[in-house]
């Protein structure tokens, strides 16, 4: 699902950018595929564990993860600094870099509660909360995939918490997009087309249809919450892409291609922030603005996936049972 990655990356950027799409931010509805993604990803990993052991399982799932994710988020946190120190100006660069924002970067986690923290008045990669979200449901893996009465009992609440936050009982844009709890559902539809059970995947159809007929309703009525429309659109659209293409097999050229787009994917997503401070700084003509940043992003993430990422794995998967999936 590389072109998948790199496509949805790449709407991110766009959105970043102030593009819309008559209104919707195309950027949200890419969140919420990465979401659907990440949970098809770790349960397939999940299921091919090589421990039978549940603590050995749950400590090679963490160690894996933390494998794939953190070596180039550093490498970008280190390039976001320095731009920030060559001078770059940013709402997410205007407030003091005190303790607590420092750490708050470098732990990922806390970024995912910024909007009671302030730290995203000093952000070094403003994107990184929808990451913080990622680790939380990372953490959460081995005891949802573990027993599927947590899973369904969590899932519930989740949709519940999503509900309120449609109606606008809660802050429709952070409870029904930005905070864990309110979208942990999306990450475990992931997990229901790699691995469910018939009812979990009649279940997710249901919950497809319903999604399609509140996207209609809100187009219709002329409901408009942040981000209501774009995460409903993004998961009818998501769930049916996902289910595909976790069937379809590449070959040839088109492999080589998607399999290449994948491995600077996460890289685009997270250089690209740094890129449009620096493409300010240097005053990029705004025709070429997007080229700019999509390209050296781009150029990035390969160098640093080819000479950083790959060389730090080869290097310490040996900590860890050989794994079955070296990509997400």
């Amino acid at each position: 699902m590389g072109l998948l990655r790199f496509v949805l990356a790449a709407l991110v950027v766009v959105s970043h950018m102030g593009y819309t799409v008559n209104g919707y931010n195309p950027g949200v509805w890419a969140v919420v595929v990465f979401y659907l993604l990440a949970g098809h990803v770790v349960a397939r990993l999940w299921s091919q564990r090589p421990h039978e052991e549940i603590l050995d399982s749950v400590l090679w799932f963490y160690k894996d993860r933390a494998l794939r994710i953190f070596p180039l988020y550093f490498t970008a946190l280190l390039f976001g600094v320095s731009v920030w120190l060559l001078g770059a100006n940013s709402y997410f660069l205007s407030g003091a870099p005190d303790l607590l924002r420092w750490v708050s970067n470098i732990t990922v986690i806390p970024l995912s509660y910024y909007m009671w923290s302030g730290v995203d008045k000093f952000m070094v990669l403003p994107p990184a909360w929808s990451l913080g979200v990622e680790l939380q449901f990372y953490l959460l893996v081995p005891l949802l995939l573990i027993s599927h009465r947590s899973a369904f009992v969590v899932s519930s609440i989740s949709v519940a918490v999503f509900a309120a936050a449609q109606v606008g009982w809660l802050n429709t844009d952070v409870f029904g997009y930005r905070l864990l709890v309110g979208v942990l559902f999306i990450f475990l539809t992931g997990a229901v087309i790699e691995s469910g059970s018939k009812a979990a995947r009649y279940m997710v159809f249901v919950a497809c249809i319903a999604m399609f007929l509140y996207v209609l309703a809100l187009w219709g009525f002329g409901l408009r919450r942040y981000y209501d429309a774009e995460v409903a659109a993004g998961y009818v659209v998501g769930v049916p892409l996902v289910a595909m293409l976790s069937k379809f097999k590449f070959s040839g050229r088109l492999n080589v291609a998607q399999r290449h787009a994948g491995n600077v994917s996460y890289g685009l997503f997270l250089f690209h922030f740094p890129l449009i401070w620096l493409s300010e700084m240097i005053a990029v003509p705004s025709t070429l603005k997007v080229l700019f940043v999509i390209t050296f992003s781009v150029i990035l993430a390969a160098v640093c996936h080819y000479q950083i990422e790959r060389p730090f794995w080869k290097r310490f998967r040996s900590f860890l049972t050989p794994s079955p999936s070296a990509s997400s």
